[in-house]
């Protein structure tokens, strides 16, 4: 729409001057997002803080005419502008006009849906100097583009630095196996909510009309919809914690513990169960929020693996060395020998209790969790016994923990 197109003015100049000059000595990079939605531009930032493992690269993102036109012809620096060729209130070619002119010296960047070959005919008239797919892999390969410069920008060097040389494989190979995990599951989470609301609608309207086998099989497509939504979610949460870092501080299991039973007495008193505390436990330097999670996932999986018998879970604690080892152990099913190792993985469940409730991805979080403290997790058990799944939690030289009674 051309009635949307800022007027030149004589302070065009003038701003282009200050944000030649602020570019010129700012090694910090700015980028300019713009598009119609934030989703794009939150997982851009996440894979760049991912990679970069600094906040060297900033993202502003604009969504509006009014406010694309104030930030461009504003006193901030910009080193790159992405833009994302859905913008509605102006063609993505003005929008690249218009900062070329403003940010003369600004990489700019065009973002497009993977099938669009049209666009790139005109990227060269128009300053375009790279165009990505609005895809996973079209994220991914941005963020990497991005670091980089930010990498060269703040560590120029005329030869290579040697641990940048030796870096390790294995771990590289692993970053990015998270960076596609958490932009796949993005990329994912649109047209399973549009399955999910057609589903819906032929739900409500057409109930009648597909009679009782159609209506069966709807029932089926809906709560495999609604069970694949649940890993989505918890696969964007295992990402979530892949990058995170823990929030440390002083943590009293015995009160963490009381909170777990707590939000499970109506359930243990329906089925007779309960948890008993074998000693005091110790207070931990932890991430309250993420331990209350494991212990609650651990809990929760004794009561839905029960055996026949009256349920017992019971928690205990030991100093090992400059470690805290906290097990719990139940009287449940049990786990066998082979799957010992497995049900730590993503989606994986252990071959007696493929059947139930769940989504498999409850201990590949706990463990995740648990790594990120520097600890491990591990289970002992024999079919048809129970199991006792014990987790450790190092602690830093002078943090204090409850001595075993």
């Amino acid at each position: 729409m051309a009635g949307s197109q800022r007027p030149k003015n004589v302070g065009d100049s003038h701003n282009n001057d200050k944000c030649r000059r602020q570019e010129k000595v700012d090694d910090h990079i700015r980028v300019l997002f713009v598009s119609a939605s934030t989703a794009d531009a939150t997982v851009l930032t996440q894979l760049i803080k991912k990679d970069a493992g600094t906040d060297s690269v900033s993202i502003t993102t604009v969504a509006e005419a009014q406010a694309f036109f104030s930030v461009v012809s504003s006193e901030q620096s910009f080193q790159a502008i992405v833009i994302d060729e859905r913008v509605d209130w102006l063609a993505w070619h003005s929008i690249a006009d218009e900062c070329a002119r403003l940010r003369p010296s600004a990489l700019l960047i065009l973002l497009v849906a993977s099938d669009r070959q049209d666009v790139h005919e005109e990227v060269f008239e128009r300053h375009i100097a790279a165009v990505y797919p609005r895809s996973s892999a079209g994220l991914i390969a941005m963020s990497s583009l991005l670091t980089r410069i930010a990498e060269q920008r703040q560590h120029f060097s005329l030869r290579l630095e040697s641990d940048s040389a030796e870096a390790d494989a294995e771990e590289q190979l692993d970053e990015e196996r998270q960076k596609l995990v958490y932009a796949v599951s993005h990329d994912l989470q649109d047209p399973l909510q549009l399955a999910r609301r057609y589903a819906d609608i032929l739900d409500e309207d057409y109930q009648q009309t597909l009679g009782d086998t159609g209506g069966k099989v709807l029932g089926h497509l809906q709560y495999n919809l609604g069970r694949t939504q649940e890993m989505l979610d918890e696969l964007l949460d295992y990402s979530r914690l892949q990058r995170s870092q823990p929030k440390i501080e002083s943590v009293d299991f015995n009160e963490l513990l009381d909170e777990v039973v707590s939000i499970y007495k109506l359930t243990l008193d329906d089925i007779d169960g309960r948890v008993v505390r074998q000693q005091v436990l110790p207070t931990l330097m932890v991430d309250r929020r993420q331990f209350q999670r494991v212990m609650q996932n651990l809990i929760g999986n004794a009561i839905k693996f029960r055996g026949e018998q009256p349920l017992e879970v019971s928690v205990r604690a030991q100093q090992v060395g400059a470690e805290w080892r906290i097990g719990i152990k139940d009287n449940g099913v049990g786990i066998a020998e082979n799957d010992a190792e497995r049900i730590f993985d993503m989606f994986e469940r252990g071959s007696t209790v493929e059947d139930s409730p769940g989504t498999g991805m409850g201990l590949a979080i706990c463990k995740r969790i648990v790594q990120n403290h520097g600890g491990r997790l591990w289970v002992r058990s024999t079919p048809g016994e129970g199991s006792v799944f014990i987790f450790s939690v190092p602690q830093p030289d002078g943090a204090e923990g409850s001595d075993n009674p």
